[in-house]
């Protein structure tokens, strides 16, 4: 009777000391100060997660540890809009992302031979127009021009081929949203962004050679570097109060 009583006690200890240890592990996690989580789902799932610039994962995804504070979730599906989005970790606490992306409409054969047609004339203003500051410098560049980026909410960039277009074409480096004050570009894959505080005027080939992201925001007087699916490097950057006409300069080093 005793042995029995004796078995007893050491398995209520066993589960009393297991249930402590749980316990602290509990709060040590919620006192981890300056630290939060933050679920991401999307539908339809499976898209890519990139956050603060870099790639996570998959949705659905749990991403632990994240400093607390603001941070930007960008979510990309091919035939998808890329969903671009501002989020507020606090420390101690688990946040929630829930986001339906928004496929991809096609254009029917009207608007994309009028579409055509603006996209071919943006082509010649870029070629054509080459900025007066560009020309003591033109033996260090492969190609240069500017570009309107007229009231358009996305355009899309083949800087290699200098070519600026409407619609994704498949040598497409990165493609720009204009707000009001700023630009956000994303790249396409294996082609990388980083935006630098130079003027473009001022920027060389050595300033973009470590270009790493895929998500960058582009303000007056800055530049985005790039580097091109065909592994050359560019560069394009503006003055401007608001981005509607505003004119990018851009160049291709050799």
């Amino acid at each position: 009777m005793n042995f029995k009583k004796s078995v007893l006690i050491l398995m209520l200890l066993s589960v009393i000391v297991s249930s402590c240890k749980t316990e602290e592990k509990i709060e040590a996690v919620e006192a981890d100060e300056g630290s939060g989580f933050l679920v991401i789902e999307t539908n339809p799932p499976n898209a890519d997660i990139f956050f603060d610039n870099a790639y996570r994962d998959k949705s659905p995804v749990t991403l632990y540890n994240i400093k607390a504070g603001p941070h930007t979730i960008i979510i990309k599906k091919e035939d998808y809009e890329d969903s671009v989005n501002d989020v507020v970790i606090e420390a101690g606490k688990r946040s929630y992302l829930k986001v339906d992306l928004v496929q991809m409409i096609e254009e029917d054969k009207a608007e994309e031979k009028e579409e055509a047609v603006a996209e071919e004339e943006i082509g010649k203003g870029a070629v054509e127009e080459k900025p007066e500051a560009l020309e003591e410098e033109i033996g260090t560049l492969k190609a240069n021009g500017i570009v309107n980026i007229g009231n358009k909410f996305a355009l899309y960039y083949d800087l290699s081929e200098g070519k600026f277009t409407e619609n994704r074409q498949p040598d497409s480096d990165v493609f720009s949203k204009r707000f009001d004050k700023h630009i956000v570009f994303t790249g396409f894959e294996p082609a990388a962004i980083k935006a630098i505080e130079k003027g473009i005027d001022d920027v060389q080939k050595e300033d973009c050679i470590d270009a790493r992201g895929q998500f960058e925001y582009l303000y007056s007087g800055k530049t985005l570097c790039a580097i091109t699916k065909e592994n050359e490097i560019a560069a394009l950057g503006g003055i401007w109060e608001d981005t509607e006409n505003a004119k990018l300069t851009w160049k291709l080093f050799s």
